[in-house]
């Protein structure tokens, strides 16, 4: 007899970019399934720090992971240091529906409906029903678990996200190939540094419009300088030009340091 697999469910909690309505019904149903699985509020949040549960799944024989696009969820692992195994399979929430999803994870909840006997529809019975998990809100101070992932699939190196970024999230590593380094610092709901991308190896998986930014296997076919136009925009209260005004601030306190450094005593 074959071993039940190891089913993780990304809750997206904080990002919302993944269908309310398909999200409760996969929940759901898994609960009322009696399948073990394991709920986790935001995979992107885990990634962020590491988390080691991730290299634990990662291992997994058997591994089906509910959340989005299978390019994001895959690069999310591997910026954690657990990447997943060829075998793993993901069901992405973004566009399958949840009654596809659970045929392939809990198809025993998914048997041929009984003929209508006009009473009340059956309801599963069993331990798991009130096992629906919840998860706690974030507050306003919080972190939002918005930052790019970076899929070396396509990443040519060509550095221009280290560039361009005002932020400072991404560095290089010893090797000198860039790297997320500081997912914290990005802008939330920012993905220009994407869009600048010629290779479209940057994902953001929190991106609710979809395409390759989110993580599909598409390339992007927009404007670049558009797409920069309309996310500068969408930032509030002139955050943009607030960094860049610090930054050149920066820059001159650090010049006239060193300059005043370099002058001989008198």
């Amino acid at each position: 007899m074959s071993s039940s697999p190891t089913i993780l469910y990304c809750n997206c909690t904080y990002g919302g970019a993944v269908p309310l309505d398909v999200r409760e019904a996969v929940m759901a149903g898994l609960a009322a399934s009696g399948v073990p699985f394991e709920p986790v509020a935001d995979l992107c949040e885990l990634a962020a720090r590491r988390d080691p549960s991730l290299e634990r799944l990662a291992r997994a024989d058997d591994l089906h992971v509910i959340a989005c696009y299978p390019r994001a969820v895959r690069w999310l692992f591997a910026c954690a240091g657990a990447p997943l195994a060829d075998g793993a399979v993901i069901h992405n929430m973004r566009e399958q529906s949840a009654d596809d999803i659970l045929a392939h994870v809990a198809p025993h909840t998914h048997s041929a409906p009984r003929e209508d006997t006009g009473g009340e529809p059956e309801t599963p019975r069993g331990p798991s029903q009130t096992a629906t998990p919840t998860f706690p809100e974030k507050q306003p101070d919080q972190w939002i678990a918005w930052y790019p992932v970076i899929d070396y699939d396509r990443c040519r190196n060509c550095k221009q996200c280290l560039e361009f970024c005002l932020f400072g999230a991404f560095a290089l590593d010893d090797a000198g190939t860039v790297r997320v380094a500081a997912p914290d610092r990005c802008k939330l709901n920012c993905p220009a540094c994407a869009r600048v991308c010629p290779a479209s190896a940057i994902i953001f998986p929190k991106f609710r419009e979809g395409g390759p930014i989110a993580g599909d296997e598409g390339v992007l076919a927009e404007s670049a300088e558009e797409g920069i136009k309309a996310d500068i925009k969408r930032l509030s209260k002139g955050d943009v030009m607030d960094v860049l005004r610090k930054r050149a601030a920066r820059a001159r306190a650090d010049t006239a340091g060193k300059h005043s450094r370099e002058q001989p005593d008198r």
